[in-house]
């Protein structure tokens, strides 16, 4: 191996390490916390806080990585009755941060546990208590855990779809009689991680998203706003005990492009998704007018299959993304050629320094390229792209300037 061939891969390593941190999470697991419904009754609950000065929140807070980060969660149990731990649901990690008690650990009051892991393939996860967790999920100890591409990017994983938006639902019941200090006190016995007490029938009165239901959900700005001709990433979460059946607006055209954390082997396009208990699902959505409408989440009865209750998201497509055709004479984007055989050269007019990111995709939104420039002086800044783009047919080159997207034009590979 020559010394400048040592050299270039050790400087690979370099940047790949840099581009890696620690994500350090501290979490306290509390058992009296409190819960406003939609009716305006308040329940106890169980859950997650990040201080003593703060209410737990049903759902906990949510843990953000990127793909390759280490990350340490540090969990102190405050709590006065059973012990708790943290499960990370979907994640590739070893027995020993699993959060399955009898298998690993459980965190006794006040004690702190630690759990350990690398940020594996970016996605959506989620975490819950596991300790009698079919009380403690209920009583509201779980939260969302989303992994971002190495770059900490809008695509979806590395290589993946690019977006402008992003919005996430978490789903989930409440029932009330579950709430209560009969069923919450309950004995542990660490051997098995169950619990001796007698559960009332689950016939939840209350359905969440994001932990809002009814009216709360536009009180709490649990809503989908955006504008045409922008691409959304919906991530779909189920930590309830029931199913639910996600419904879309025609017009947003949705495309269901991951589960549990795994790009689908193929696209499916459906404005309608089931999401069962434990799973959650990637979409992507992206109107071409302007439109009022919701998004309905039935929930279900997994044994019966009856609708115990809908509600609805409201959807408001507003304006149009800042994208500009390339026919017309002001366009800050040139491509040439176009046609083109092997590669294009990009050319475009900055007024003020800027820091600059091309994207290349094909017609269902995967990205096929990219291109990172960082900052750019004022004036005209040229790039010559293609690499990478293999079969002939349409595509578009998207213009990202200080992270805001000025221009998309479409090309022809032939």
């Amino acid at each position: 191996m020559t010394k400048l061939v040592a050299t270039l891969i050790g400087l690979v390593w370099v940047i790949a390490l840099s581009a890696q941190s620690d994500v350090d999470v501290f979490l306290i697991a509390r058992n009296t916390g409190e819960k406003v419904l939609s009716n305006n009754d308040t329940i106890r609950v169980f859950g997650f806080a990040e201080n003593l000065g703060s209410q737990p929140g049903v759902p906990g807070p949510t843990i953000v990585a990127n793909e390759g980060d280490s990350v340490h969660i540090d969990v102190w149990n405050v709590s006065q009755g059973a012990p708790h731990t943290i499960h990370l649901h979907g994640l590739d990690v070893d027995q020993q941060n699993d959060g399955v008690p009898h298998l690993s650990f459980d965190i006794p009051h006040m004690d702190h546990g630690f759990y350990h892991f690398k940020a594996p393939h970016a996605g959506t996860y989620l975490y819950h208590c596991h300790v009698a967790s079919t009380i403690h999920v209920q009583a509201g100890m779980y939260g969302l855990i989303i992994i971002r591409p190495t770059d900490g990017g809008n695509t979806t994983w590395n290589n993946g779809y690019y977006y402008h938006k992003e919005f996430s639902f978490f789903l989930s019941e409440i029932d009330t009689t579950w709430h209560t200090d009969s069923v919450l006190e309950h004995d542990h016995d660490t051997s098995f991680a169950i619990h001796y007490v007698e559960i009332p029938k689950f016939d939840p009165q209350f359905f969440l998203i994001n932990g809002f239901s009814d009216q709360q959900l536009a009180e709490n700005q649990v809503v989908l706003n955006s504008e045409s001709g922008s691409r959304n990433y919906i991530r779909l979460t189920n930590i309830g005990y029931c199913g639910t059946r996600v419904i879309l607006p025609p017009s947003l055209n949705a495309k269901i492009i991951d589960s549990d954390g795994r790009p689908l082997p193929e696209i499916e396009y459906s404005d309608t998704v089931y999401v069962y208990p434990g799973e959650r699902y990637g979409l992507l959505t992206e109107a071409n007018e302007e439109l009022t409408d919701s998004i309905e989440f039935q929930y279900f009865d997994l044994n019966t299959g009856q609708i115990k209750n809908s509600q609805f998201i409201p959807v408001n497509i507003e304006g149009f993304n800042s994208v500009v055709d390339e026919n017309m004479d002001n366009s800050p984007l040139v491509v040439l050629p176009n046609p083109f055989a092997d590669s294009f050269i990009i050319k475009t007019q900055l007024e003020q320094n800027s820091s600059v990111n091309i994207i290349v995709s094909d017609v269902t939104g995967k990205i096929v390229t990219t291109h990172y420039e960082g900052d750019v002086l004022v004036g005209e800044y040229y790039c010559e792209l293609g690499e990478g783009i293999k079969n002939n047919g349409t595509y578009f080159v998207t213009l990202i300037v200080d992270g805001r997207t000025v221009s998309t034009v479409s090309i022809i590979k032939q």
